[in-house]
């Protein structure tokens, strides 16, 4: 005990409000920060584009931020589905499955946002292309493994 301080029973207390995380648990929260970051670029990509074009620019460049943040939890949801011990054979076919998928959907989202009338191309691909940022301003490091 220190100055009526007892620092194992703080440590117990602090323990017992959080708990550990699995490490895919960790990383499937990483994760979803790059689809919070994604949704902030979006929306500011939307609003920059509405103030520069107007309405119709505002609304592609969140459709196309839109489709940016679908195929990324498209991803996510196929990499993140296995648990803790899961054979890393099992793992890597969800990448590829994911992957695979985040790229059709990507294709085919953009085929039908292009094939609109109300759409302006050039801040559809705007707010797509800013999405990529989110991958650089999500936070680095280390994965905290706390809750």
């Amino acid at each position: 005990m220190v100055g009526g301080w007892d620092a194992g029973r703080a440590m117990v207390a602090m323990a017992s409000k959080s708990r550990l995380l699995t490490q895919t648990e960790a990383e499937r929260r990483a994760a979803m920060k790059v689809v919070g970051w994604q949704a902030l670029i979006t929306l500011a990509t939307a609003g920059l584009a509405a103030m520069i074009g107007g309405a119709r620019a505002g609304g592609s460049a969140l459709l196309g931020g839109t489709v940016a943040m679908a195929a990324t939890l498209v991803l996510i949801v196929g990499l993140f589905r296995h648990r803790d011990g899961t054979p890393a054979a099992r793992v890597a076919w969800g990448f590829f499955v994911g992957w695979g998928l985040k790229v059709a959907l990507t294709i085919g989202l953009l085929y039908v946002a292009f094939r609109s009338r109300n759409v302006v191309p050039v801040a559809l691909l705007a707010g797509y292309a800013a999405t990529f940022a989110a991958y650089w301003l999500a936070p680095r490091g280390p994965v905290s493994i706390w809750r």
